[in-house]
């Protein structure tokens, strides 16, 4: 079980997710989960955070239909370990 799980609510972040999770990838600290609830988004995003999924088993990606931020946080605080 990791011992910190990273929640992140996306929504049509296709310009920025990708810097976003290479930092958080990159640190020293590596005994965590990263929980990256896609809110819906409709750009390219989806399918940026499923390439990421594949190369790194930390990150874990989670698709619902758009509800806000609020229902994102919920849902990933609901899946993590």
């Amino acid at each position: 079980m990791p011992e910190v799980s990273i929640i992140i609510p996306v929504y049509n972040a296709s310009d920025f997710i990708s810097e976003t999770l290479d930092s958080l990838i990159n640190q020293s600290f590596s005994d965590f989960e990263l929980i990256c609830v896609d809110d819906g988004s409709s750009d390219d995003t989806p399918q940026i955070l499923e390439t990421y999924a594949k190369k790194d088993p930390r990150v874990i990606v989670i698709r619902q239909d758009n509800m806000g931020p609020g229902a994102a946080r919920n849902m990933g605080i609901d899946n993590a370990r």
